[in-house]
């Protein structure tokens, strides 16, 4: 059983750190509030240990964030302090610890004592939980659209397509919720595009259980990306936290999505392989982004085949080129003939403007509205929204290849 000890005094950390060890359980420590809360929240501890008179930040805010997040919400709180006021001690408990302590000759026993039952009666570590996930009584559930932005060669500009069409989309259709979710392994880029810095991201989304992945936990945790007018599931930060993704967990995670979501968006970049293609075979439009060199051209055809060979539909297709890349290339006639497709979707080749917008965390059309970018991106952004009507959604399974 994992402990976490939220403690400014050293001393007594150092001595409960032995005195748990010893007692055969994990321990991990914290000297205040905000660091707390961040080993809570990566580590998921089943029970945390506190003494409330940390001075970085209010332990009323503190608690209520544990409690508010579903990584904790469920934890055990124990008030392990120096306090011995009965009005403070009261007060402590009542902001929603389940168990107080004085920091007493007796209390290393009692605590003791309490974390050995509590070990004892869990039934179930949070990795194993098997539940299905339920919206909240008070949420309705929805059958968000999935529309999945793929590309059979890098460098085309499909993570800023995916986040310039999604915020284009919340200004189309002001009432819907709309939500983003980076795929591309083993590092995502759309955080650093619109500008999010925040701990939440796909990685850590996959350590939850599927009792903790709710409708309602990704509705209320993904945050809101202000001028983008999506919330965001960030990717992957580093190459090395992607090493920890659980695939097995990506599903869960979508179909969670889905339900709190009218449309949900997934950049999975060039990725083709057992974690995606799931998803891209029931995606409501995959929209193909290309440039229309050669090989890119070669590349996207060999990508269509093999999408259809398993079972991927035309109707489900958006070929899109994207000329912010460079004008080098086959005309777009040439391009659909070598494919076999009609293309309905072409971005103009605009210089640095794209990476201008990029690189000042806006969208393309916010940043030169009027200008042939913004119409370009708008009609794009309706005949994908008049498509995704037209579609019956169908929830992602796991693969079993």
């Amino acid at each position: 059983m994992r402990i976490l000890i939220v403690d400014k005094d050293s001393a007594t950390v150092n001595f409960l750190q032995f005195e748990l060890k010893k007692a055969g359980f994990e321990v991990s420590a914290a000297s205040g509030g905000k660091e707390g809360m961040i080993l809570a929240w990566r580590d998921r501890p089943h029970a945390i240990i506190i003494d409330p008179t940390f001075t970085d930040m209010p332990v009323a805010e503190f608690v209520q964030k544990l409690r508010g997040d579903a990584r904790t919400s469920n934890r055990i709180l124990i008030a392990f302090s120096s306090l011995r006021d009965p009005q403070e001690i009261q007060h402590t408990i009542e902001l929603g610890f389940n168990q107080y302590y004085t920091k007493e000759g007796d209390a290393l026993p009692m605590l003791l004592k309490s974390l050995s039952e509590l070990s004892e009666r869990k039934v179930e570590d949070q990795h194993v939980t098997d539940r299905p996930s339920r919206p909240r009584a008070d949420m309705k559930t929805k059958e968000g659209r999935l529309v999945v932005f793929l590309s059979a060669k890098g460098g085309t500009g499909t993570s800023s397509m995916c986040a310039n069409i999604a915020a284009s989309l919340a200004q189309i259709d002001k009432g819907a919720s709309i939500a983003v979710v980076d795929l591309v392994l083993p590092m995502g880029s759309i955080a650093s595009l619109v500008g999010y810095e925040g701990p939440l991201n796909v990685v850590e989304a996959t350590r939850m259980t599927i009792s903790e992945a709710t409708p309602a936990y990704f509705q209320d945790a993904m945050p809101k990306i202000g001028a983008w007018g999506f919330q965001l599931l960030a990717g992957s930060p580093d190459p090395g936290e992607a090493n920890d993704l659980d695939p097995s967990r990506i599903p869960v995670i979508l179909n969670s999505i889905r339900q709190s979501f009218d449309y949900l968006f997934v950049d999975i970049g060039r990725s083709l392989s057992r974690i995606t293609l799931p998803i891209i075979l029931v995606a409501d439009q995959v929209l193909l982004v290309m440039s229309t060199d050669k090989a890119a051209i070669d590349l996207t055809l060999k990508t269509i085949k093999y999408l259809e060979s398993k079972g991927l539909e035309r109707e489900q297709l958006y070929p899109l080129i994207n000329r912010a890349v460079g004008l080098e290339g086959l005309s777009k006639s040439e391009t659909e003939k070598t494919i076999g497709m009609t293309i309905p979707g072409s971005f103009p080749f605009i210089g640095g403007n794209f990476a201008l917008a990029n690189n000042q965390h806006v969208p393309i059309f916010q940043k030169f509205p009027g200008e042939m970018e913004a119409i370009a991106m708008r009609e794009m952004t309706v005949e994908v929204q008049t498509k995704l009507k037209k579609r019956v959604t169908q929830p992602i399974s796991v693969s079993r290849s």
